[in-house]
C-alpha cells in the first residue's frame, strides 16, 4: 500500500488521534465524491486468521472502506506483544504485501515502538502523524477556537488555567461545553471554572448523559465509547447516569407540583442552567420510563459486581434502551 492508503497515528492524546481519523475519512470521501464506509476492528476480540479475513476487501456494492484498527497490544514491546503477536504481525504483513486496492487502513498506538516489526515498515511505507499533546501555543489556540465556535469569549487567565491543568483534550473539550451552556451573557472568567475543574468525573460524563437525557442514540454510543477510549471504567457512567436521572426527576417532581424554575433552582441548590435542561429532558420521559431506568441501572450494577457479563455490553444495552425506548 502506498503512503496515501496507510496511517500509523501514534501518542497519548485519544482527542488527536480521533480527530485525525476523521481528518482522513473526510479526506477520502472528498477524493471518491461519496461517503466510504468506516470500520473499526478490535483485533483483541478477534484469532489473528479471523483478522486476516476481515482485511480482505470483497466488497458488494463497490463501496470503499476506512479501517481503523486502533492500539492492538501487537504494536507494543516485544515482551509486551503476546503469544500471538507474530501471527498478528504476519497477517498485517501477509496482506500489505498483496498490494491490496479499495480501501485505507489506518493503525494507532500509544508510542512508537522502532523495535516492533511492523512499526518499521510503517516508517517506510505509511504516512505517521504524532498525536501527543499539543504545545501551550497551539493548545491556547485551540481553547480561544473552541470558545469562539460556540460564540463565547473568554479571559486570557481561563486559557492558561485549562492548558496548565494537566486534562486531557476529550475532558477540556467537554468542560468548554459545559461552560457555554451554562455561562450566557459574559465573557467567562477563571471563577467560572474553579469549582468545575474540581468534580473531573462529571465533566467527563457531561457530553454522554447530556445526550442521553435528549435521547439521542448515536451521539450517545460515540460521547460513550469515547469515555472507554480515555480509560474510563464503565461503571462510572452507571453512577452518572443514575445521578442525572435522579436530579431530572426532582425537577420534574418540583415543576409538577407548580413551582418555577427560580423558586426550583432554590431548593435543589442547582444551577438555572441545569434547572432548565432537567426542565426540557423531563418532557421527554414518563415517570413509567425513569423507573424503569432506576430498576435497570440497579440490575446492571449487580450484574457488574457478581457475574461474568461483559460491563461494556451492557451499558450499550442501557443505552439503546432509554433513547429507543417508548
Amino acid at each position: 500500500m502506498n503512503e496515501s492508503s496507510l496511517y500509523f497515528l501514534w501518542g497519548k492524546e485519544q482527542f488527536l488521534i480521533n480527530q485525525q481519523i476523521d481528518k482522513i475519512a473526510a479526506q477520502v470521501r472528498e477524493e471518491l465524491g461519496e461517503e466510504p464506509e468506516v470500520l473499526y476492528f478490535d483485533t483483541d476480540e478477534m484469532a489473528p486468521h479471523e483478522f486476516r479475513e476481515q482485511l480482505e476487501f470483497s466488497p458488494l456494492f463497490n463501496l470503499y472502506r476506512v479501517v481503523v484498527i486502533k492500539r492492538p497490544y501487537w504494536l507494543g514491546k516485544g515482551k509486551k506483544r503476546g503469544n500471538k503477536s507474530e501471527e498478528f504481525i504476519r497477517a498485517v504483513n501477509d496482506y500489505l504485501d498483496s498490494e491490496p486496492q479499495g480501501q485505507t487502513l489506518i493503525f494507532s498506538a500509544e508510542g512508537q515502538e522502532k523495535t516492533n516489526p511492523l512499526v518499521k515498515r510503517f516508517s517506510k511505507e505509511a504516512r505517521i502523524i504524532e498525536c501527543n499533546s499539543l504545545d501551550a501555543k497551539y493548545m491556547s489556540k485551540w481553547v480561544n477556537d473552541e470558545f469562539a465556535a460556540r460564540d463565547r469569549t473568554c479571559t486570557p487567565e481561563v486559557v492558561k488555567r485549562l492548558i496548565n491543568s494537566g486534562q486531557d483534550m476529550y475532558y477540556l473539550y467537554n468542560l468548554i461545553e459545559k461552560l457555554c451552556l451554562q455561562i450566557e451573557g459574559r465573557k467567562i472568567d477563571e471563577k467560572d471554572i474553579e469549582a468545575e475543574l474540581s468534580i473531573r468525573d462529571e465533566i467527563k460524563v457531561f457530553k454522554l448523559t447530556d445526550a442521553l437525557l435528549k435521547r439521542n442514540l448515536s451521539g450517545s454510543l460515540q460521547a460513550f465509547h469515547q469515555l472507554l477510549e480515555q480509560g474510563e471504567h464503565p461503571l462510572l457512567f452507571l453512577i452518572m447516569t443514575a445521578r442525572q436521572f435522579a436530579s431530572m426527576a426532582r425537577v420534574k417532581a418540583y415543576q409538577e407540583q407548580g413551582y418555577n424554575n427560580k423558586k426550583i433552582a432554590e431548593i435543589t441548590s442547582m444551577k438555572d442552567f441545569m434547572v432548565r435542561k432537567f426542565i426540557e429532558s423531563g418532557r421527554h420521559f414518563s415517570w413509567k420510563e425513569i423507573e424503569a431506568c432506576f430498576e435497570q441501572c440497579l440490575d446492571i450494577d449487580f450484574k457488574i459486581k457478581n457475574t461474568s457479563q461483559d460491563a461494556v455490553f451492557l451499558l450499550e444495552g442501557l443505552i439503546i434502551e432509554i433513547c429507543t425506548r417508548k
